[in-house]
């Protein structure tokens, strides 16, 4: 994905809350719900961590994509706009 690929209200847009259960848990599939009506969300997360290459990802924005793949079988397509806010599209 190219930055110019993000509309340009994404940029000002306040991060897209993650639903949560009573289990603390994420409702990813409220989230996802949220992204195909929206289309696209934004995630802000100060839950960040570096991978055994150095590359740094966001913990939620991780999970959020495990779970599209290994249950809808889609993929996410993300794209860091700051230091803790993702855009993330399908």
């Amino acid at each position: 994905m190219r930055i110019e690929d993000i509309p340009a209200e994404a940029w000002t847009l306040p991060p897209t809350p993650v639903p949560t259960k009573v289990v603390v848990t994420h409702d990813w599939p409220a989230l996802y719900q949220t992204m195909q009506a929206q289309g696209f969300v934004i995630i802000e997360s100060d839950q960040i961590r570096k991978t055994s290459t150095g590359v740094t990802e966001s913990v939620p924005v991780k999970s959020f994509n495990t779970y599209l793949h290994q249950t809808l079988n889609v993929r996410l397509k993300t794209k860091r706009i700051s230091a803790h806010r993702w855009y993330c599209t399908l």
